[in-house]
């Protein structure tokens, strides 16, 4: 379902290379404390069976409480993500159930790429963030919480090499290409070129 949802920001014949979510141990603290609103009040039951009503609302809106906010917390740490395609990288922000902000770049926009681990849980779980800053207006793209961001950095990267090696400017097109020949072919003669193209030996005068 969420990878779904994240792959509706791709273009149709784009090619996904890589989708990298925040990883779970981002949500340990969240979850352990929604948990802990579901359970705590059957601890409790006796207590607050004893007031009546109003310890029964307390019941309920304790384990609503944890199922919503462990629900919102799963919903935005997979719906967080970096979607990397052979043209762009898509930044997804998902900030809460109602609440994202998509943003793109193009791999030659990309002016520096850095990843970041910072404390003793990042470095020992290694996890961290990466930025990704771009050039004029665009938006500076960023994710945090995910795994082995040291790769990822190296991954755009190598994508951006790729891309410019192959971008459409450095690419002559056929009729260029035609228009190239018959010049070197006017400039050298018709027999030249002939001797040119069947790599024959010329006799130098």
């Amino acid at each position: 379902m969420f990878e779904n949802r994240l792959l509706e920001n791709v273009k149709e014949g784009e090619e996904v290379i890589a989708l990298v979510r925040r990883t779970p141990a981002v949500t340990i603290g969240p979850i352990t404390l929604s948990v802990v609103l579901i359970i705590a009040p059957f601890f409790l039951l006796y207590p607050l069976l004893k007031l009546g009503p109003v310890g029964g609302i307390i019941l309920m809106v304790s384990i609503l409480v944890g199922a919503f906010y462990g629900f919102r917390t799963l919903w935005v740490q997979q719906l967080n993500a970096f979607i990397l395609t052979n043209d762009r990288i898509v930044d997804v922000d998902q900030r809460g159930l109602f609440h994202r902000i998509v943003s793109e770049t193009t791999y030659d926009k990309v002016q520096d790429v850095s990843y970041a681990m910072h404390g003793i849980a990042q470095t020992i779980g290694r996890y961290g963030s990466v930025l990704v800053q771009t050039a004029g207006t665009t938006a500076n793209l960023e994710i945090t919480g995910i795994r082995s961001p040291q790769k990822v950095h190296e991954l755009i990267l190598k994508l951006q090499r790729e891309s410019t090696s192959s971008s459409p400017e450095d690419q002559l097109s056929a009729d260029e290409l035609i228009g190239m020949i018959k010049k070197i072919k006017a400039g050298v003669g018709e027999e030249q070129f002939r001797r040119l193209i069947a790599n024959r030996p010329t006799r130098q005068v």
